[in-house]
């Protein structure tokens, strides 16, 4: 077994023993839905790959073990839209903005602290079933630095400078990265990457489904 159906297998025991319930698997397509402008910024035509939808999550399942006298939506935790580990035990979360980037950086900055919050907490409470084999329980904050990567995907057509300057970047063998997430960084992760929908498949997934998986049908 691998570490991310070591992972998957913790969710569910997590559930099961919170008498919990959650379709928590999908992929980036279904992860990168915008209530607010009822669409997919990720379309079903691209390559896609299985990601945990941390939403599912965090709304549901993490909020009434946490808050159970609250029903409401904006009282769970806010976490990132995707989570999936690779092949060689990196920890990817994904974020989908259809948004001018200069408006992402509160929304992104929050998501990653309480991201992390939540996945430790759950990771914590499952400590005694021994599920993630690997996982260093005695320093979570170095596991996070050295294996932990956030990858941010914005609207090529609303961001259209910085898509340049993705694009440009990765022909010069150059990271395009803004401040506030040089800051996440140096604060929480190993990496930090910013993508658009097009470099999201063409330098992340298709080199990630040859490693690792396809979605679920």
């Amino acid at each position: 077994m691998n570490q991310y159906d070591e992972f998957k297998a913790m969710l569910d025991a997590y559930l099961k023993k919170n008498q919990k319930k959650a379709s928590y698997c999908s992929c980036l397509h279904e992860t990168s839905f915008s209530d607010a402008d009822a669409l997919y910024l990720y379309d079903s035509s691209r390559n896609d790959i299985e990601v945990i939808n941390m939403d599912e999550i965090a709304q549901g399942a993490y909020r009434n073990v946490r808050f159970p006298e609250s029903n409401k939506t904006e009282d769970s935790i806010a976490t990132n839209d995707a989570f999936v580990i690779c092949g060689d035990n990196k920890w990817y979360f994904i974020e989908f903005k259809n948004q001018k980037l200069n408006q992402t950086k509160d929304s992104v900055s929050k998501k990653a602290y309480g991201n992390w919050h939540m996945l430790l907490d759950i990771i914590y409470e499952m400590k005694s079933t021994n599920s993630l084999t690997s996982f260093p329980y005695d320093n979570p904050i170095a596991f996070a630095r050295e294996n932990v990567i956030l990858i941010l995907v914005v609207s090529e057509e609303k961001n259209p400078t910085d898509a340049k300057r993705i694009h440009d970047g990765i022909l010069a063998g150059e990271k395009y990265v803004p401040e506030f997430l040089k800051k996440l960084r140096k604060y929480i992760y190993h990496d930090v990457f910013l993508y658009t929908p097009a470099t999201l498949e063409q330098y992340f997934v298709k080199k990630f489904s040859l490693l690792f998986r396809r979605p679920p049908k």
